[in-house]
């Protein structure tokens, strides 16, 4: 995904069209990932007098544990961005424009797509995904289950029949000397 200025200067009437299939395996550890597919960036070149204009779509996977169950979880990577490198040195528009991410010097006559791909998918990570299985996990477990306020007015409800009335054999004698005092 590196491209001279010189090779590119032939396509200066029509866009160069490129298909670059990257794999980024090094930022797994680093993004805490569990794996991270090889990224398609597909893309077109337009080259200008004094700039290129690269449109990139970058496609590919994610695969991240689900924040609250551990469950690897596919995130899909569909990222779409325009960059511009500049012929004739950034730094002579630096005081006119303010700084944007989306502009960048030609260094060494070369336009390099793949730092900047790099960089594209470390930005568009998503902090935390959740599985889908998620929301049932968080309704009902191993003996236990959550359970709506209604739920519960039902279930005291249904404790308080005259069954759960009576007195414990055991203490119907205090039962008596409390009876006798009032």
């Amino acid at each position: 995904m590196k491209w001279s200025i010189t090779q590119l200067r032939k396509f200066q009437d029509k866009p160069f069209e490129f298909h670059q299939t990257v794999n980024f395996d090094h930022l797994v550890k680093s993004l805490d990932l569990i794996d991270l597919s090889d990224i398609d960036v597909d893309g077109e070149l337009t080259v200008r007098s004094n700039e290129v204009i690269a449109d990139m779509h970058l496609t590919g996977t994610y695969t991240m544990a689900c924040a609250r169950t551990l469950i690897p979880v596919e995130v899909p990577i569909n990222i779409k961005s325009q960059e511009i490198f500049d012929l004739e040195g950034y730094e002579q528009y630096s005081n006119e424009v303010e700084d944007d991410e989306h502009y960048h010097d030609a260094t060494d006559g070369m336009i390099n797509l793949k730092d900047i791909a790099e960089e594209l998918v470390i930005i568009e990570k998503p902090m935390r995904v959740f599985s889908n299985e998620s929301d049932q996990m968080l309704r009902e477990g191993n003996g236990w289950e959550v359970i709506d306020e209604e739920q519960a007015i039902e279930l005291a409800k249904e404790k308080e029949t005259p069954e759960s009335k009576q007195i414990d054999p055991r203490l119907q004698k205090l039962q008596q000397l409390y009876d006798e005092e009032q």
